[in-house]
C-alpha cells in the first residue's frame, strides 16, 4: 500500500463497509481509557520512585484523579495513533507491517504510561516492570480488538463506556477513598462577638470579660497570645448554640496569663469545665506552677490545654443547646486579697465546622496563584519603576510580561493594618486591625485564602515577619501556614530561611491547583543582603559611627551624616536586590515545573521605608509617598501586558485574584477588579502611630485623589472646623517627593478631600467588627524583640 493511500474501509460482520471513524475510535477509546487508568494507578509508585515522600505521592494521585479528563485526552491520542497503525497493518495482511504496528503500539502506549512524553502536570512516572507489563497488556488487547474486528457504532458506544467510565470511576474512587484538603469554617467567634454569651456567676471586682491571655513567652510551644473569655475563679458564662451551629463543634483552650505568678508566686490550681445542657463534657484540674529559671526551662505546665471529646479536639453541638464554661479553684489557691488579679479562662472559644474539600488541578478558569508581598519594599527602588540601579532584574522581567500599576498605594505605612487589607480586601477602618491594641484579624471576614480554598485551591503561606502569624488569626484559610519561631526570641527570617521551604512545597503540590502566599522581608531591618548582591551593586564604605544594630540604631533626633545616609541607601538597595534574587528563584521553579503558563503571579508590598527623605528613617511614623506608594505587578494567564495608569489601592488585589480564580470574595461596597475595571483614581491610607510636628502616636490619614495628595491629622472636628495646621497638601505629579506643602494656597480643595475621607471612613466603620483584640504579653515581647522599642508597635 502506498504511504499516502486512503485508509481502507473494513467489512462489518454483515458484509457492509465500516466507516474509518467507527473502525479506529472504538479501539482508541478503550486503549486511551486503560492507559489513563494505568497511569493514575502507577502514579503513587512512580512518585515514590523519584524520591517524593508519602504525602507528596498521595497528592499526585489526587491530582491525577482531579484532572482525569485532560489525562484521558492524552491517552486517547496514544490510542488513536495505535489504532491507525494497527488498521493499516491488519489490512495489509503481511507480517512486517504487523510487527511494525506492534512496535508502534508499544512505543505510543509506553510513552504515555511510562511518562517519556511531557506531562501537563510536571511529573513523569518512572520505568518499572509494572509499567512495562501494563503497556504490553494494553498493546495485546488493542491488537486483539483490531483482529475481531472491534468496529461499528455499537463498538463505539461500548468503547466509550470503557474508555470514559474506567477513568471516571477511578477518579471518583480516589476522591472518596482519600482525604481532601481540611477546611475550617468558623460559625461563631465568642470573643469577637461578646453579645452572644452572658455571665452566670463572676467574682466581685473581676467580671468575666473578653481579653488576651498569654501563658508564656516561649515561642517554641503552644503558649502564645489567644483572644479569650477571661474568667477569674469562681466564674461561669453560658451561651445558646445558634441554628447555624447544628453539627458543629465547640473548640477552646484552657489557660492562664503569665501575670498570674505576680499575684500568686507559688502558682494556683484551677478547674476548667465545659458543660452542655448541664452535663459535664470536659474537665481538667490544671496545676499552674511558675517556670524555674534557666536556659532550658520546661513550659509544658503552661501550655494551652484544648477541650477534647472522644480523642478529638472540640465538643459536638446541636442547635438550641446551652453551653456553660466554668472556672473554679482547686486545692492550691492564692490569697483572697490577690485572687481578683488572677487572669485565667478559655482561649479562642469558637463554634467551628470542620470538613474536607476535594483538591483540584489548575485550569484556564482557575489558574495557580502565587502572591508575593515584599515587606518594606519601596516602589522607587525598582528598575521597572525607573530606578537607575539594577536592583530588581527578576521583577523587571515579570513586569515586562504582565501588568504594572503606576500609582498603587498601600492602606497603611506599617505591616499589621496593611497586611490585613491584603488578606481581606478591606481598609483598616473596616477590618479593624489598626495597632497593637487592635491587631487580631476577625473571623467574621472571608479572606482571600478562604475564598480560594472554597474553589478547590490547596493553600499555603510562608512568612518571614513574626507578627504575621496564627496568634493574630492571619492563618485563616491556609492549610499550611509557616512562620517559624524556633527560639525564645522572635526575629525576622530573611528569604534564605523562608523560600527554600516554599520551593519544596511547590515541588510537592505542583500537580494541584494551589495558592501560595509569600511574605518576604529582605528590605526590612535588620538588613542582611546576599554577598553576591553587595558585590554586584557596590556599596559605599561603612561609616565608622555606623551602629551595631544597623539602621535601627541610628538616632531619630539627630540629622544623619552624608556617610550614614549613603550607606543606609546602599544597604537598602542590596537588600532589595536580595529579595529580588529569591523572587527569581520562585519564578525559575515555576518554569522548571512547567507551571509558568498556568500560574498568576502578583507582587506588591505592605509599605515602604523612609531613608531620611523627610529627615527620619523607618516606617509607620508617617504617610509620606515613600512609605505608602507601592509596587504592584500582575502577570500570568488572563493578564494583559502594559502599564496601567490611574490611582488604585493594593487592597483590591484580593478581589482581583478571587475573580481571576472564579472565586467569590464578599466585601462591603463595590469591589474593584484591577484588570477589568477602570481605576477608582483615589486611594486612602493611614497610620495610628504617626508623628505630627512634636506630637507622637497620632492617627494620620492620607488621600491620593487624581494628581494631589492630602494628609490629615485626625480630630473629631467637622471638616470646616479642622485647623489648617492639621492638614497638608501636595501635587503628586510635579512634587512626587512631597517637599512643598500647598495647604496655604489650596486649603479649600484640601477640605474637599477631607470631606471625602470622612465619607470613606464612615462607610468602612460600618463594617468593623464589634470587638478587635490586641496583643498580650507575648505579642508585646515579639514587638520589642524585632525592634518596635516600646512594645506597642512604635519605634
Amino acid at each position: 500500500m502506498a504511504p499516502n493511500a486512503p485508509l481502507p474501509e473494513r467489512d462489518a460482520p454483515d458484509g457492509s463497509e465500516i466507516h474509518p471513524f467507527f473502525g479506529v475510535f472504538p479501539i482508541a477509546l478503550v486503549v486511551g481509557g486503560l492507559l489513563t487508568v494505568a497511569r493514575v494507578w502507577l502514579e503513587r509508585e512512580a512518585a515514590l520512585s523519584v524520591g517524593l515522600d508519602e504525602a507528596a505521592a498521595h497528592l499526585r494521585v489526587q491530582a491525577r484523579a482531579a484532572g482525569w479528563m485532560d489525562l484521558l485526552a492524552e491517552g486517547v491520542i496514544a490510542g488513536v495513533v495505535s489504532s491507525l497503525v494497527l488498521t493499516y497493518a491488519i489490512a495489509s495482511r503481511r507480517t512486517g507491517p504487523l510487527l511494525f504496528a506492534f512496535l508502534v503500539m508499544l512505543v505510543a502506549g509506553g510513552a504515555f504510561v511510562i511518562g517519556f512524553a511531557e506531562s501537563a502536570y510536571g511529573s513523569t512516572p518512572g520505568l518499572s516492570p509494572a509499567s512495562v507489563g501494563i503497556t504490553l497488556a494494553v498493546t495485546l488487547l488493542a491488537y486483539g480488538l483490531a483482529r475481531l474486528p472491534f468496529a461499528g457504532p455499537v463498538a463505539l458506544i461500548f468503547g466509550a463506556a470503557i474508555g470514559l467510565g474506567g477513568p471516571a470511576g477511578l477518579a471518583r474512587w480516589v476522591r472518596e477513598a482519600t482525604p481532601g484538603m481540611p477546611v475550617r469554617d468558623v460559625v461563631l467567634d465568642l470573643v469577637a462577638e461578646p453579645g452572644v454569651w452572658s455571665a452566670v456567676t463572676e467574682r466581685s471586682g473581676a467580671p468575666a470579660t473578653a481579653g488576651i491571655l498569654t501563658p508564656s513567652g516561649d515561642q517554641r510551644t503552644d503558649t502564645g497570645d489567644k483572644p479569650a473569655i477571661v474568667m477569674t475563679p469562681p466564674a461561669s458564662v453560658e451561651f445558646v448554640v445558634p441554628g447555624r451551629g447544628e453539627g458543629a463543634r465547640f473548640e477552646a483552650a484552657a489557660g492562664l496569663d503569665e501575670t498570674l505568678f505576680q499575684s500568686a508566686p507559688g502558682g494556683a490550681d484551677v478547674i476548667y469545665r465545659v458543660l452542655v445542657d448541664e452535663e459535664v463534657v470536659w474537665e481538667t484540674n490544671y496545676a499552674h506552677r511558675p517556670i524555674p529559671p534557666g536556659p532550658e526551662f520546661d513550659t509544658t505546665g503552661q501550655v494551652w490545654r484544648h477541650v477534647e471529646q472522644d480523642g478529638l479536639r472540640g465538643v459536638t453541638l446541636h442547635a438550641g443547646q446551652v453551653v456553660r464554661l466554668e472556672t473554679d479553684w482547686g486545692e492550691l489557691r492564692p490569697e483572697a486579697a490577690k485572687a481578683d488579679a488572677v487572669r485565667v479562662g478559655f482561649g479562642s472559644p469558637m463554634i467551628v465546622r470542620t470538613g474536607s474539600r476535594p483538591r483540584e488541578v489548575a485550569t484556564t478558569s482557575a489558574p495557580n496563584i502565587v502572591f508575593i508581598v515584599m515587606d518594606t519594599q519601596r516602589r522607587d527602588r525598582m528598575g521597572c519603576y525607573g530606578y537607575a540601579r539594577d536592583t530588581t532584574p527578576n521583577l523587571d522581567a515579570l513586569a515586562a510580561r504582565g501588568l504594572r500599576f503606576e500609582d498603587a498605594y498601600t492602606t497603611s505605612s506599617w505591616t499589621w493594618p496593611s497586611t490585613a487589607s491584603l488578606h481581606t480586601g478591606l481598609p483598616p477602618d473596616a477590618h479593624g486591625v489598626r495597632g497593637a491594641s487592635a491587631c487580631t484579624l476577625s473571623q467574621r471576614f472571608v479572606t482571600l485564602a478562604e475564598a480560594l480554598q472554597a474553589r478547590g485551591y490547596t493553600t499555603a503561606a510562608f512568612v518571614g515577619n513574626p507578627i504575621v502569624e496564627p496568634d493574630r488569626a492571619f492563618d485563616q484559610g491556609f492549610e499550611t501556614f509557616r512562620v517559624e519561631k524556633d527560639s525564645l526570641r522572635a526575629a525576622f527570617r530573611m528569604s534564605d530561611e523562608v523560600v527554600p521551604s516554599a520551593l519544596d512545597w511547590m515541588d510537592q503540590n505542583a500537580p494541584l491547583r494551589f495558592f501560595l502566599y509569600l511574605h518576604l522581608v529582605d528590605p526590612h531591618t535588620p538588613h542582611r543582603p546576599h554577598p553576591a548582591e553587595v558585590e554586584r551593586l557596590g556599596m559605599a564604605p561603612r561609616p565608622a559611627d555606623w551602629p551595631e544594630r544597623g539602621l535601627d540604631g541610628v538616632r531619630h533626633d539627630v540629622p544623619p551624616t552624608p556617610g550614614t545616609r549613603q550607606y543606609a541607601s546602599d544597604l537598602y538597595d542590596a537588600s532589595v536586590a536580595t529579595g529580588d534574587r529569591w523572587v527569581g528563584a520562585v519564578l525559575d521553579r515555576l518554569d522548571e515545573l512547567g507551571l509558568t503558563d498556568s500560574t498568576i503571579v502578583c507582587f506588591t508590598s505592605d509599605h515602604g521605608e523612609e531613608l531620611f527623605d523627610h529627615g527620619d528613617h523607618g516606617h509607620g511614623h508617617e504617610v509620606w509617598s515613600e512609605l505608602v506608594r507601592a509596587p504592584l505587578i500582575l502577570a500570568g494567564p488572563g493578564i494583559p501586558r502594559g502599564v496601567r495608569l490611574g490611582v488604585v489601592s493594593n487592597r483590591y488585589v484580593p478581589t482581583t485574584l478571587a475573580r481571576l480564580a472564579g472565586a467569590d470574595l464578599p466585601l462591603f461596597g463595590e469591589p474593584v477588579d484591577l484588570v477589568e475595571d477602570a481605576s477608582p483614581d483615589q486611594a486612602l491610607f493611614s497610620t495610628t502611630k504617626g508623628k505630627w510636628g512634636t506630637a507622637r502616636y497620632q492617627t494620620i490619614y492620607g488621600l491620593r485623589r487624581g494628581s494631589t495628595v492630602t494628609h490629615w491629622r485626625e480630630s473629631p472636628l467637622d471638616p470646616a472646623d479642622v485647623a489648617a495646621s492639621d492638614l497638608r497638601r501636595f501635587d503628586a505629579l510635579s512634587d512626587p517627593g512631597e517637599t512643598e506643602d500647598l495647604i496655604t494656597v489650596t486649603e479649600a480643595d484640601a477640605r474637599g478631600d477631607l470631606a471625602r475621607m470622612g465619607e470613606l471612613l464612615e462607610e468602612a466603620r460600618e463594617a468593623r467588627p464589634p470587638l478587635v483584640l490586641g496583643v498580650g504579653s507575648g505579642g508585646r515581647s515579639t514587638l520589642e524583640q524585632i525592634g518596635y522599642a516600646d512594645g506597642d508597635g512604635n519605634r
